[in-house]
């Protein structure tokens, strides 16, 4: 537990001490402030003029958090397609293209230890990331009625893809040596969950049902609806658990190697 606790300490420090931390958080922050400015100025001028229509508005029965914050939500897989990438590329890379670690093996250090506190130290990112987003249904929640149970299965389903994003971030670092191509392999990965969705549109049951399942972005866009299912729960969890089983295997083979 102490050298788990030692690498993300490490792993922090080094993000933090980094330009590239301050670039990607403000980018963070701008890219979701802009979703949302987009969609609370939407959501007024609808409000608007559903209220000179009443027989609209109960047709349509648009709420604040559908209307402004299930849009926001939905951009965070969007936003991760490209910032996990960029949070995960030199976990391991930087380590294979300085040497230190085969250092690092040669310690009483397990696999298991070196890569739970790489995971533990951009998870943590991560969830600051997601911290700065809560101001947006605490300042919605200033002017009209929030389901704040719908932001608690958002924020548990964007914590969990985030997760997810992450681990097959830190599985392209492990394969490769050089950031840039543990970023591209990592984008290329993703982007394919959300292709997949797309194939499903036009193929036929079962095929269907099953590239859906494997969408990334399917299974967020239940917990932003506020449905807490268990296979999307276990669906989530299992691809950390085969990320991060194939990082070990990865460590394990560059162990052997060297």
């Amino acid at each position: 537990m102490h050298n788990t606790f030692y690498i993300c300490r490490r792993e922090l420090t080094s993000f933090f001490f980094s330009p590239i931390a301050y670039v990607i958080l403000a980018a963070w922050t701008v890219l979701m402030g802009f979703f949302y400015s987009g969609a609370f100025l939407s959501y007024a001028v609808v409000s608007m003029q559903l209220a000179r229509n009443p027989q609209a508005a109960a047709q349509y029965n648009i709420t604040p958090t559908s209307a402004v914050l299930e849009p926001v939500f939905s951009s965070v897989t969007v936003i991760l397609l490209f910032v996990a990438p960029l949070l995960t590329m030199r976990l391991f890379s930087e380590e294979k293209k300085q040497g230190t670690i085969e250092l690092m093996l040669t310690f009483p250090l397990r696999n298991g230890q070196l890569f739970a506190g790489k995971y533990l130290s951009v998870l943590f990112i991560y969830l600051i990331m997601l911290a700065i987003t809560i101001v947006y249904p605490i300042i919605l929640s200033a002017f009209v009625k929030v389901d704040w149970t719908i932001v608690s299965s958002a924020y548990l389903g964007m914590v969990l893809t985030g997760m997810a994003f992450l681990s097959v971030g830190l599985l392209a670092s492990s394969w490769t040596s050089n950031q840039i191509v543990a970023a591209m392999l990592a984008f290329m990965i993703l982007l394919a969950t959300f292709l997949v969705e797309a194939l499903a549109i036009s193929a036929g049951e079962p095929l269907s049902s099953i590239l859906r399942h494997l969408s990334l972005g399917m299974h967020l866009r239940n917990f932003i609806r506020g449905i807490v299912d268990t296979r999307d729960v276990i669906y989530l969890i299992n691809i950390n658990l085969l990320c991060g089983f194939l990082v070990l295997r990865s460590l394990e083979y560059y162990r052997w190697r060297g």
